[in-house]
Parts: structure tokens; sequence; C-alpha cells
């Protein structure tokens, strides 16, 4: 039995080879294009950590600008915000009692919300007021030691 490539006319498999190989050539031209982009974007990032444009060390500037840099493709799909709350949740996972409670509630939205991720994370807050009984008072002496 003969191979579909070698039972194709010359010219024909002339044009599937072509074809093939300008495939081939628009993927390493996009991941070239990726590269570009990404150095790009990591030489402006360089340029605010010099400025100070975020509002962190230096130090902490640079290693998330290379973070960025360095990101595979594709490492960040798209996700549903169901994924994303699931995941939120997963983080309470780690406490227990009513600090888990608490938790769950602030991430569904009890609370306060403030800060962003660019301003270097998200701060929930949510205030609980416990009422703490006095102790029992001892009776008052009659002053008389006898």
């Amino acid at each position: 039995m003969k191979s579909t490539a070698s039972s194709l006319p010359p010219f024909r498999r002339s044009v599937a080879m072509g074809l093939v190989l300008l495939a081939c050539g628009q993927v390493f031209s996009a991941a070239a294009q990726d590269r570009n982009d990404k150095q790009r974007r990591f030489e402006a990032d360089r340029q605010a950590c010099l400025g100070g444009a975020f509002g962190q060390s230096y130090e902490s500037c640079m290693r998330e600008a290379h973070a960025v840099r360095n990101e595979r493709p594709g490492a960040n799909p798209s996700v549903s915000p169901e994924q994303l709350e699931r995941n939120s949740l997963l983080r309470c996972d780690a406490l227990t009692g009513d600090e888990h409670t608490a938790c769950v509630a602030r991430i569904r939205g009890a609370g306060t919300t403030s800060g962003s991720v660019a301003a270097g994370g998200i701060l929930r807050e949510r205030v609980t007021t416990e009422v703490v009984p006095s102790p029992p008072q001892q009776p008052a002496s009659s002053g008389a030691s006898q």
C-alpha cells in the first residue's frame, strides 16, 4: 500500500509541501512576534520600575517584570467566573472553624473590599463585634478585719 503523499502527482505534492511550509512559517513568525511584544513590554515595565511608577521596591518590581516576560504563552487562558470563585474558596480551606466561615463570607462579598491587583493585592475585610461577658463581681468587703 502506498502512502498518501507519494500517491499525489508531483505538482500537487509540491503545492501541499509549500502550504505546509507556509503554515510553519506563520507559526514561527507569530512566536517571534510574541517574543518581540514581550520584550517591548518588559522594557516598558523596566522603565516604570526605574521611575517608581508601580509603588513598590525596585527589586520586587523587576522580579514581577521578569515573571511577566518569561510567562509561557497560554498560561493564563480566560477562566470562567465560577472557576475563579472556586479558586478563591479553595484558599479558605487552609483555615478551620470560625476563621474558615469568615473567609468564605469575605470571598462571597461580605464586608468591604479595597485595593487592586495592580496595586499589589485585594484586601477583603469584615469586622465582627463580639460581646465578651464581664467576669462575675466579688462581693465588696466590709472593711472590718478581725
